[in-house]
């Protein structure tokens, strides 16, 4: 008699019962041990969706298997989910989805943003120097002096300029029709280096040299800034000084993205100053900002202001009300980051209904799966709720208590688009 050791009784046990399941197991019904891919997936669980095909490459969804006739791919089986985009728990917190209901809101076109008053960009002027030199005087005392047109600014002595000078004196004395045309040439090379007519004049006539040059305000304006001090070297296109003309002035208004779509130019505006809040101004706005470039990725809107009286001073702040002909009312509305927008074409994310729930651990029901179909609108012109919100009145296309995408909104919308589902781009949208 053979004597079996301990591993291969043990082997041979394994192996017996292998078999025996292996029997027992093709002896069950079929749908027992193994699943359809379309079971499970319907709203109670039932397989009403069908299987189809697709492109890895989405070039093609087909009915049938076998290889894309666009790129010879082979295709891959999945579940038709119709015109829905179906999200998974975790598909949700990866687009960090969150909804939002269609609701009757109270809305209106009147909305108040902070301002700033400053200089009218046109009426800024920098006084350079012309040549390299050094004060030797300096006229103007103090920032916010006003200064005439013409009026002297500074003293310079300039080396190259004082040689410009004797240059023209000396051609102007020789009397020659060839020194003539040097001493126009000599006029002209001083007229380059800033000096007057009146300087020149003086040089031809009567044979009057300054070592001194003199700078003079180009314009009238107010002095906002001053560069130099007297005895200091300057080097030529040096910024002197600067002047503003305060005659107009701007309201800078500080809006954020969420208003870019309610302002535009010659829309009427009422302001207070905060230094005189009594008192209400009326104005229209005269430009907007196209480019969301300040911080926060906030605008701008620009009111010029006539000013000759200088009741308006740069660094006053002031709340600008912004104010629409057409008021809104009660209306069924969703916040604009739901609406989707190619202009004439407009479309929300509806949720047709969470399909698949569970209980978390704490007993909260969590949203497994949830579905959204696309839905075409009919959206107002924008319009803000007592907070300030921003919201897109609806006029067709939805019904109140709708639960609509807000945030990721966008990212279905290119799931959609990549699926060959109706889409923001797709004109088989149901209406």
């Amino acid at each position: 008699m053979l004597k079996i050791d301990g591993s291969r009784r043990t082997f041979g046990l394994l192996i017996t019962g292998v078999i025996v399941g292996l029997i027992f197991g093709f002896g069950l019904p079929w749908g027992w041990l193994f699943q359809s891919s379309a079971e499970g997936h319907g709203p109670n669980g039932s397989s009403d969706l069908s299987e189809s095909w697709a492109c890895p490459m989405l070039c093609v969804v087909l009915d049938h298997p076998g290889t894309c006739p666009v790129c010879g791919m082979e295709l891959e089986a999945f579940i038709s989910t119709g015109d829905e985009v179906v999200l998974s728990r975790h598909d949700q917190a990866m687009l960090d989805l969150t909804v939002e209901e269609a609701a009757v809101r109270d809305l209106n076109t009147r909305f108040t943003a902070p301002g700033l008053i400053k200089f009218d960009g046109a009426g800024l002027y920098s006084v350079t120097a012309w040549t390299g030199g050094r004060i030797e005087h300096l006229y103007v005392d103090y920032q916010g002096e006003h200064l005439a047109s013409g009026e002297a600014i500074a003293g310079i002595y300039s080396p190259e300029l004082y040689a410009a000078k004797q240059e023209l004196l000396v051609l102007s004395q020789a009397g020659s029709t060839l020194e003539d045309y040097g001493a126009t040439l000599a006029a002209e090379k001083l007229r380059l280096l800033g000096a007057s007519e009146y300087v020149i004049n003086q040089i031809i006539e009567r044979g009057d040299i300054s070592t001194l040059s003199t700078v003079i305000s180009p314009v009238s304006g107010t002095v906002t800034a001053i560069h130099v001090r007297e005895g200091e070297h300057v080097s030529t296109g040096q910024v002197l000084l600067e002047l503003a003309d305060i005659s107009t002035v701007w309201l800078t208004v500080y809006l954020t993205e969420d208003q870019s779509g309610l302002v535009y130019k010659g829309q009427e505006v009422e302001f207070r100053i905060d230094a005189l809040p009594d008192k209400v101004f009326s104005a229209v706005i005269d430009a907007v900002d196209p480019f969301l470039d300040q911080p926060g990725g906030a605008f701008e809107a620009r009111i010029i202001l006539e000013n000759s009286s200088g009741e308006f001073l740069r660094g006053q702040s002031a709340a600008a009300e912004f104010i629409n002909r057409e008021e809104p009312g009660a209306v069924l509305s969703v916040p604009r980051g739901s609406v989707l927008s190619l202009g004439s074409r407009s479309v929300v994310y509806v949720m047709t209904g969470p399909t698949v729930f569970s209980t978390g651990d704490n007993g909260s029901l969590r949203t497994e799966e949830a579905r959204f179909e696309p839905m075409l609108v009919t959206v107002g012109p924008l319009a803000a709720d007592s907070t300030g919100e921003v919201f897109y009145p609806i006029y067709a296309g939805l019904s109140e208590g709708d639960v609509v995408a807000l945030k990721g909104a966008f990212l279905i919308d290119s799931q959609a688009e990549l699926l060959g589902l109706p889409s923001l781009f797709n004109a088989e949208t149901a209406e």
